[in-house]
């Protein structure tokens, strides 16, 4: 029956897709390799840094003074990473952190509007690269901090892609069942 193995293979596309959450977690180490961020939005420049690992990705930007004139808007982040103008006019940090593979299923950002709090950490200083973990470590803990958000449009796309892999290994079970029962009726 195709279709029940096509409902099969759905099902744990879904399944795998949701296991990339943890295992994103499970496998997390270090990201060195970082991409300089420059956002222009309105009177505000945010600069800082990008991160990248197969199932995690971490965007850490700051304020760096407000502009005398509204700028165009200049440089792309993800709709779930975007930073919202800070609320005094005068500094902000902001980061997001999407997690999931091939497309963030779950995503956590979080803001700071004085220097003294301590995450997330100011750009200028996220080079150790560790950010990314602890991001993920307080998404999957209880940060009171972190705005999360289930994507589920990305979580669908991610079920289907993840469920083809599973429908192909369905399909050679049943025509490797096929085959063998058909074998010993062809033989007598």
């Amino acid at each position: 029956m195709p279709g029940r193995r096509v409902v099969i293979a759905l099902l744990l596309g879904a399944v795998s897709a949701v296991a990339t959450v943890p295992y994103a977690q499970m496998t997390m180490s270090a990201i060195h390799e970082s991409t300089d961020v420059l956002l222009l939005r309105g009177t505000t420049a945010w600069s800082g840094s990008e991160r990248r690992s197969a199932c995690i990705r971490w965007i850490n930007v700051e304020t760096v003074g407000p502009l005398v004139n509204a700028s165009e808007v200049i440089g792309v982040v993800p709709e779930w990473a975007e930073p919202t103008p800070p609320s005094n006019g005068v500094y902000a940090r902001a980061a997001a952190v999407g997690i999931g593979w091939p497309l963030p299923v779950i995503t956590a950002t979080w803001r700071a509007d004085r220097s003294d709090e301590g995450f997330p950490p100011p750009a200028e200083r996220d080079t150790s690269g560790e950010s990314p973990k602890e991001a993920v470590r307080r998404v999957l803990g209880d940060d009171p901090h972190a705005s999360r958000q289930l994507m589920l449009p990305q979580a669908l796309f991610d079920a289907v892609v993840l469920a083809l892999p599973w429908w192909l290994i369905l399909e050679v079970i049943a025509w490797l069942k096929a085959r063998r029962v058909s074998r010993p009726a062809s033989m007598a």
